[in-house]
């Protein structure tokens, strides 16, 4: 059957609006090739693109539904009902095809979204725009994931995710924001509050917490210890930070780019790293500490516990 596509005066207010990934217009022709139908400006038979949510109105075998089976869309609640019905469509179809959602109703994922076998969705997880994901992941809850290609068997947890690669048996978050352009590796790990933005990150290298990894190229096998900052914009310039395979980072180190850290080499812990660090070397970058005996008595500092 050939068709064409009509919008109505009172629906132009939404006719624009993606949902879940598409206009009211993309859904509704996707509904109606699906079943079996072709789209032609001078078709008979017309559609309202007010109408694309509701299952009744393209039945599987492509015939049309009796006009007085259709429910219009003239208000913001009634297109509120409509974005939950294309949802609930969306997500019905996914747990059909093996994926788990722990919860359906609690679910947002886009249409054009592909899912493998096996992987559990937690409530609260928005998965949008076009996402691959592999098979026995765990995603959420509370979790954003945006454009993103994730192999097997990655944990996503209470975190954001956009605009990157990431390979097999990864674990990410919680509380871990994933900026776009990231290419990551097979079982990365990347924890509590780190930030990674721009950066390649190859195989088996941790940065458990409290980091930012900007604009870097991280090798395999690497331990990036909490607090640990790649500075890589000096106010007019962003540079880029390279950290070579079996590197140790020892905690609260600033990596000032550009920089080049060698293999098999260690920092130490509170180090500001100006210079490149050749391999199998350890790198201090930090004043010496002073004690100054009886310092507390003469200054009349000593504090005293409040009654």
């Amino acid at each position: 059957m050939k068709y064409r596509i009509e919008s109505k005066d009172y629906f132009v207010k939404f006719e624009n609006e993606k949902v879940l990934g598409m206009t009211p217009e993309e859904h509704l022709k996707r509904k109606l090739e699906v079943a079996g139908n072709k789209f032609s400006e001078d078709a008979d038979n017309v559609f309202y693109n007010d109408m694309f949510y509701l299952d009744s109105y393209v039945l599987a075998k492509g015939a049309l539904a009796a006009a007085d089976a259709l429910g219009e869309i003239h208000t913001g609640l009634q297109f509120h009902d409509a974005v939950c019905a294309v949802r609930m469509e969306i997500n019905t179809s996914l747990v059909n095809e093996g994926v788990r959602l722990m919860s359906i109703e609690d679910s947002y994922i886009d249409v054009n979204v592909r899912i493998s076998r096996g992987t559990i969705i937690y409530p609260n997880t928005y998965i949008e725009g076009e996402c691959e994901i592999g098979n026995n992941c765990s995603l959420g809850p509370d979790t954003i994931i945006e454009n993103c290609s994730i192999g097997d068997r990655c944990s996503i947890v209470k975190s954001v995710v956009k605009g990157s690669e990431m390979g097999d048996d990864c674990k990410i978050g919680p509380f871990s924001h994933i900026r776009p352009d990231n290419v990551i590796g097979n079982r990365v790990k990347i924890g509590a509050y780190a930030e990674v933005k721009n950066s390649e990150i190859k195989d088996k290298t941790v940065i458990p917490h409290l980091a930012y990894i900007g604009d870097s190229d991280i090798g395999r096998n690497c331990n990036i210890s909490c607090g640990v900052i790649t500075a890589n914009y000096d106010g007019k310039v962003k540079s880029r930070t390279v950290v070579r395979d079996n590197a140790f980072v020892g905690c609260n180190s600033t990596l000032i780019s550009p920089v080049v850290i060698e293999k098999d080499t260690y920092i130490a812990a509170g180090s500001t790293i100006t210079d490149d660090v050749e391999e199998g070397s350890l790198a201090i970058a930090r004043s010496r500490q002073t004690n100054k005996s009886g310092w507390v008595e003469k200054s009349g500092r000593k504090r005293i516990e409040k009654p």
